[in-house]
């Protein structure tokens, strides 16, 4: 129900601000195939394409990323001779993926970095719904991706603090990841913000459900609100918001984050939730980007600062694992 009305509402809204830019188009409306056909079960899988691309998770079977034209297509594989041919290469590449699951966790096990964020930090049920991108370290299984998050919190931290902030403001959060590692660490954030396009916030609802239950606010209730408040108690509030809910929002946020994603949207939709975010009287701001990029589906990371009026310190770091040629934009609020 939620996931159709999500999709329903959606084609009543302004499409130009409130949907998927070119970057995503094809990867939701497949992914909303993935979710009606095999559900969210095993996402971080092997076997879906509901989270390709935010998610963790590995292709194994190209398959699972078509979309409806594509799928007719592929129907063609179910032929007895190119079946064999097509199983016989699903099987070879499994075993490829295999070898380099068994090297990446060495890597992580054995990484100075990687055993200090698991020193400093919990990592609660970080590998549910299927996660296959993990490793083991003393007898416990850990998601490649949380330890990621991890070194990103640790990086931002020094220059905000996340002990001090109650009210916390992410748009385009993946599966919902992100929020679960800091609500696991710390406590003070009772009350949360998380906006995505349709099918992502369908799935970052029901990941965040699975830990929070009855503290997370979907769609279902918030779309019946003329206005989207936090309760002034200290309970925990999580509202899993579509982007078009965003103008019923009447919050004061104290940090708001987004990870990689402003870079694949149009800059007109950027610009629209930057003046929401401003009206928020939003206190700190962390954005984090890939370095390397496509012209042709996205735009220079160092460009987002413009959004901001140019008030945002940029630095760039290395990855969780630092000896891997992999280079991060960092943007946060200069120190108060």
């Amino acid at each position: 129900m939620l996931l159709d009305n999500l999709i329903s509402e959606e084609k009543k809204n302004n499409r130009k601000l409130y949907s998927s830019g070119p970057y995503w188009r094809y990867k939701n409306s497949k992914a909303i195939l993935e979710i009606k056909n095999k559900g969210l079960k095993n996402f971080r899988g092997f076997n879906s394409g509901v989270g390709t691309g935010y998610a963790n998770n590995l292709v194994l079977d190209v398959r699972n990323e078509l979309g409806w034209k594509g799928r007719i297509i592929a129907k063609l594989f179910s032929l007895p001779l190119l079946k064999q041919v097509f199983d016989q290469q699903i099987a070879y590449t499994k075993n490829h993926i295999d070898e380099y699951l068994k090297f990446m966790s060495i890597v992580f096990q054995n990484d100075e970095n990687v055993k200090k964020l698991i020193k400093k930090y919990k990592f609660n049920n970080t590998t549910d719904f299927g996660c296959v991108k993990k490793f083991e370290y003393q007898n416990t299984e850990y998601s490649m991706l949380y330890l990621d998050i991890a070194d990103r919190v640790e990086k931002i931290s020094a220059n905000l603090n996340f002990s001090k902030i109650k009210s916390f403001f992410e748009i385009g959060g993946g599966f919902g990841a992100n929020i679960h590692f800091l609500i696991t660490n710390f406590p003070n954030i009772k009350k949360v913000i998380y906006l995505d396009t349709v099918p992502n916030i369908y799935v970052g609802t029901e990941y965040l459900r699975h830990f929070y239950k009855d503290h997370v606010i979907d769609f279902l209730k918030t779309k019946n609100l003329k206005e989207i408040k936090f309760s002034s108690d200290d309970n925990l509030e999580i509202f899993c918001i579509p982007p078009w809910e965003i103008e019923k929002l009447k919050v004061n946020i104290d940090h708001f984050h987004n990870a990689s994603s402003f870079v694949e949207m149009p800059k007109n939709i950027i610009k629209n939730y930057c003046n929401f975010i401003k009206s928020f009287n939003t206190k700190e701001i962390s954005l984090i980007s890939y370095g390397h990029f496509d012209e042709k589906t996205t735009f220079k990371p160092s460009d987002l600062n413009s959004f901001f009026e140019n008030t945002l310190e940029t630095v760039w770091h290395d990855w969780v694992i630092q000896k891997y040629d992999r280079k991060f934009i960092y943007l946060y609020s200069k120190k108060i």
